[in-house]
């Protein structure tokens, strides 16, 4: 996965990436999540009742194994009352689709999609992660009783008819109650393919964190003196994206090895002893920084270069990737300067320390990070949501 670096005012800082929900603690917690498939709820799953309903009496035969003749004071046999199989029903197979679908899309969302926590404002916490493996349980509880209901049978079509719509109903509810954070309303013990038990309490909430618009104003309109020095001062703009600031370099580097691009064929990939911070789209909730750096203990670091490290996160929250087509140039890939125009346009950067950044990085053959009139309508046009070539 490619990643992205930045330059400082006097030295050559190398960025990556981007940064947004916490996905180590995301795949260290949700390990249980590709187990779901394998999971077999419980308890909290609703009885099958199965009815082994006679079709019909047969009649009397005598000696010779012939019907016998009808009573005349015999009195009339009852008639026999029709039965109904669930999986007969004509919204049956429809409904399993529906509520295996939903199921589905979350798996592979949580699965493929390295912000989904930050998507869908999921706080990367313990709470967060429990929360949201409850509610996939509890989407594939509803499937496991709806797929075992198929022999269901009843005399009255319209019961089996009701709860064929009650399946689909569940997983409509929690799925409106889990974009809200709300309690699930569902409690449940599943077993996961490591053999542990799992208890979901559907009585617990959460609170959501707050929309990306709501946290890039914050750090737009945050001064650059946070705390006592830069480096401090930095992180707690970082803090206040709602993200954490790492300083193992070298975990970032492991997760995003550095991407040598050629865009303009000036392109030179940074060293680590030019990387001021790092920012991977596998890890989309922490930024990476460089103590090596003197960067770091300069203004640089929270009026320019963390800035630039947050706009990459913004773009991807925004476009869902950090190199929408929008940054792409006659075939050139324009993310840096992009980035860097999202900086000062929308998260508060300081235009000239930027721009001393771009100039140093040009002298040493890195001409990735330079501005221009098409970065800045690059900008605009992801900030409004549109990511694709204009």
């Amino acid at each position: 996965m490619p990643s992205y670096q930045q330059y400082r005012p006097m030295q050559p800082p190398r960025k990556t990436g981007i940064g947004a929900g916490g996905i180590t603690a995301i795949v260290a917690a949700v390990i249980v999540i590709p187990a779901l498939l394998f999971i077999t709820v419980t308890a909290g799953l609703m009885t099958v009742a199965k009815n082994h309903i006679s079709q019909g009496a047969n009649e009397p035969t005598n000696s010779y194994g012939n019907a016998s003749p009808s009573d005349p004071n015999q009195a009339d046999p009852e008639p026999t009352s029709t039965v109904y199989r669930m999986d007969e029903r004509p919204g049956y197979e429809s409904m399993v689709t529906y509520v295996t679908d939903k199921l589905d899309h979350y798996k592979d969302e949580i699965l493929n999609n390295t912000m989904f926590m930050s998507e869908y404002r999921i706080p990367d916490t313990q709470d967060g992660t429990d929360y949201m493996t409850g509610y996939m349980a509890a989407l594939l509880g509803t499937v496991n009783e709806a797929k075992a209901a198929a022999d269901e049978t009843s005399e009255d079509p319209d019961a089996l008819d009701a709860k064929i719509d009650s399946y689909r109903t569940t997983v409509d509810t929690l799925e409106a109650r889990f974009k809200k954070g709300q309690a699930l309303g569902v409690s449940m013990t599943v077993t996961g393919n490591d053999g542990k038990k799992y208890t979901v309490d559907g009585s617990k909430s959460i609170t959501l964190r707050p929309t990306w618009d709501e946290l890039e104003q914050r750090v737009a309109k945050a001064s650059n003196s946070l705390g006592s020095g830069n480096a401090a001062s930095a992180q707690k703009l970082v803090e206040l994206a709602d993200m954490k600031l790492s300083w193992d370099i070298d975990e970032g580097f492991r997760r995003c090895p550095a991407f040598a691009g050629t865009d303009d064929g000036d392109n030179k990939a940074l060293t680590k002893s030019e990387t001021f911070g790092f920012y991977c789209p596998a890890t989309p909730n922490a930024i990476y920084g460089n103590r090596s750096m003197p960067d770091w203990n300069m203004t640089y670091a929270p009026a320019a270069g963390v800035r630039h490290e947050l706009s990459h996160h913004a773009i991807h929250m925004r476009c869902g990737t950090i190199e929408p087509e929008a940054v792409m140039q006659n075939g050139v890939n324009r993310t840096e300067g992009v980035t860097n125009s999202y900086a000062v346009k929308y998260m508060g950067a300081n235009r000239a320390l930027i721009q001393q950044s771009i100039d140093y990085a040009a002298s040493t053959g890195h001409k990735q990070y330079r501005m221009d009139a098409f970065t800045d309508r690059a900008a605009e046009r992801i900030h409004s949501g549109q990511c694709n070539a204009g």
